[in-house]
This record gives C-alpha cells, structure tokens and sequence, in this order.
C-alpha cells in the first residue's frame, strides 16, 4: 500500500518527474505515516490533452493522488499532504517560462474492507501511527 499517481502537464517536460522525486515522497510517508517504503507503488503521467479555467495556452498543472489504508489520525495525514506538496513545489517551481502552474495534493483513504493484497501480512501498519 500506498499508491501515488502523479500527473503532469506535458507543457512541463521539461520538469518531468524522476524516480527520486517519488521517492522522497516515499520517504516522508515512511517518517510520517509509518508507511514501509517497499509497500510504496507510484508511478507518473503525463497529460497530453487537459484543459484549465478556459483553456488558456499557458496553463499547467500538477496533481498527486496519494492513496492509503484508512485508520491514521487527521494530523498525520495533513502532514503528508502538506509535506507531498512541498515537495512538488522543490521540484515543479518556479514553472518553466510563462506558464501558470498549479500544484495539488488529494490523500485519500482506502477502507481496508476494500483492500485486498498478496502475500498476507504487509498490510498492517506499524503501533503508534493509527488513530
């Protein structure tokens, strides 16, 4: 568990994310969520057809959709959230040329009664990280 998907607008290539991007994400869920980093699965797009506002030629957007196993306090997961942010704002700021760039964050949680994964036994988090 968790999953990340990344997207980008292609008018960003070249701030096109690394494998060392989503892994300092990794990282922050290991030291925040007491996520094991191996049960991190992330992976990126990017978006060859969007439209923001009115489909201005200078828009651009970033969005993070990062998924875990319900059950953590509220706190924590601000903190991912906000810490997952902060690192796309190291990675996508400033924006290359004139585009007007956006950076969003969604954490969601997975109800572990709709979770289901093999081998048995990686999915319990570890004390002191659930509510």
């Amino acid at each position: 568990m968790p999953h990340l998907t990344l997207e980008y607008t292609a008018n960003l290539q070249e701030k096109a994310p690394e494998p060392g991007l989503l892994e300092k994400i990794h990282s922050l869920l290991a030291s925040e969520a007491g996520v094991r980093i191996e049960n991190c699965k992330s992976r990126w797009r990017e978006i060859e057809n969007w439209v923001v506002g009115q489909g201005e030629a200078d828009a651009a957007f970033v969005h993070l959709d990062l998924r875990f196993l319900e059950g953590r306090r509220e706190e924590t997961v601000e903190a991912v959230g906000r810490g997952a942010l902060a690192i796309l704002e190291d990675h996508f700021l400033p924006a290359p040329g004139k585009l007007e760039l956006q950076l969003t964050v969604e954490v969601a949680e997975i109800r572990r009664s709709a979770y289901f994964k093999a081998p048995e036994g990686t999915l319990s988090p570890p004390p002191g990280k659930m509510a």
